[in-house]
């Protein structure tokens, strides 16, 4: 039998994202920290802060490599 509740396994790929359930609450994590906004005028829009680039940088994730 499976130990963790079904929402936290909820993941996948969407065009080369991480989605569903896991990648929705990363993000939200990740606003929650302040390292990223969201575009004031665009519901839909959000940037990275001064915070998330150092955080990121931190972590080794290189923020201007392009796949």
């Amino acid at each position: 039998m499976n130990e963790h509740p079904p929402e936290i396994l909820k993941a996948k790929s969407c065009y080369g994202h991480l989605g569903g359930t896991l990648g929705n609450r990363l993000f939200s994590r990740l606003l929650e920290l302040g390292w990223f906004e969201r575009d004031a005028d665009k519901a839909t829009v959000f940037s990275l802060t001064e915070l998330g680039k150092q955080e990121l940088c931190r972590l080794n994730v290189d923020i201007y490599k392009r796949r």
